[in-house]
């Protein structure tokens, strides 16, 4: 088989675990497979020979972060809009929704290789007269060192006016490396959007 046949083969190898990847099962084992895969196609492509594809997995390895997804999502309304026009100093109503972050927080800070980290935000909804629910995206992103890593499945919902808590959880891939990990917390509705971050840490296996 030609190097080109091999590259061929690889490349198919990796579109078929993403493609079983849709379908359930361990999505994190399979995102990792994926990604080597796709690494050792794109290595080989780039370096000429196998030695790039091996470089090319062990990096599309790190790819595997990309496939998690929540293991549990619930929210609950926890004050009034009347108490987040308090808290702001509102008087007026907005002319379109306006979400802000109180806070995102995560537990536990610190924790080991295959672990699973909680997330938690706090956010208000404040909304227009003619409006009593709005379109909101809640979503989360995992970086390390800048990079991004993951992106937790969003969740699209629809919100009345006030302030609600998120809580979720995902599982951190059992190749994770050691070091200090940012989560962003972002809430959108429309053009008005929030953001805060927290930090994990995790340590060595």
């Amino acid at each position: 088989m030609n190097q080109r046949s091999n590259i061929l083969s690889l490349a198919l190898c990796a579109s078929l675990v993403t493609g079983c990847a849709s379908q359930g099962g361990n999505n994190q084992l399979i995102g990792t497979l994926a990604g080597a895969l796709t690494g050792a196609a794109s290595g080989a492509a780039i370096g000429g020979d196998w030695k790039g594809a091996l470089i090319g997995a062990a990096a599309g390895a790190a790819l595997g972060w990309g496939t998690a997804k929540l293991l549990e999502y619930r929210s609950t309304q926890v004050r009034s809009e009347a108490e987040e026009r308090q808290i702001y100093g509102v008087t007026e109503r907005v002319q379109s929704p306006l979400v802000k972050v109180q806070k995102g927080s995560n537990s536990p800070s610190q924790l080991s290789p295959g672990g699973q980290v909680q997330v938690a935000t706090n956010y208000s909804v404040l909304l227009p007269q003619n409006m009593t629910t709005a379109d909101v995206d809640e979503s989360w992103v995992v970086k390390k060192d800048g990079k991004v890593l993951m992106e937790l499945p969003p969740q699209h919902v629809k919100r009345n006016g006030g302030g609600w808590q998120t809580n979720a959880s995902f599982a951190i891939p059992k190749n994770a490396s050691p070091g200090t990990y940012v989560i962003e917390h972002k809430v959108q509705s429309g053009t008005s959007y929030d953001t805060d971050e927290s930090v994990f840490v995790i340590g060595a296996a």
